[in-house]
């Protein structure tokens, strides 16, 4: 678990119970799990405050000194295609055990 939940006690289901559905990307095929402009925004929020409270060395080692910005929630984590030329994906896009990212569904 990372740092960032260990700290904030967030267990990672949490975030995959706000999810909608998932999306694929209609570029490469990369399939992300859905969630709303708001829900992006309170997390977006909620990282950085914690980020806020680390030294420099550990924003460094821990997050390449980089906070969390909306950005990382409209762009396909593999080929950087725009949140609006998604899909909802279809039952045999995603392997059953893949990791997924979030991207926003408005």
């Amino acid at each position: 678990m990372g740092t960032w939940m260990a700290k904030r006690k967030i267990k990672w289901w949490d975030m995959r119970e706000r999810a909608n559905k998932e999306r694929t990307c209609n570029k490469c095929g990369w399939v992300a799990f859905g969630v709303t402009s708001e829900y992006a925004e309170a997390e977006v929020k909620r990282f950085n405050e914690m980020y806020d409270e680390l030294t420099a060395g550990e924003k460094e080692r821990y997050y390449g000194s980089r906070g969390a910005s909306m950005a990382s929630y409209e762009k396909c984590n593999r080929c950087g295609n725009n949140y609006k030329d998604f899909r909802e994906s279809k039952e045999d896009d995603c392997p059953v055990g893949c990791t997924l990212g979030p991207i926003i569904v408005d």
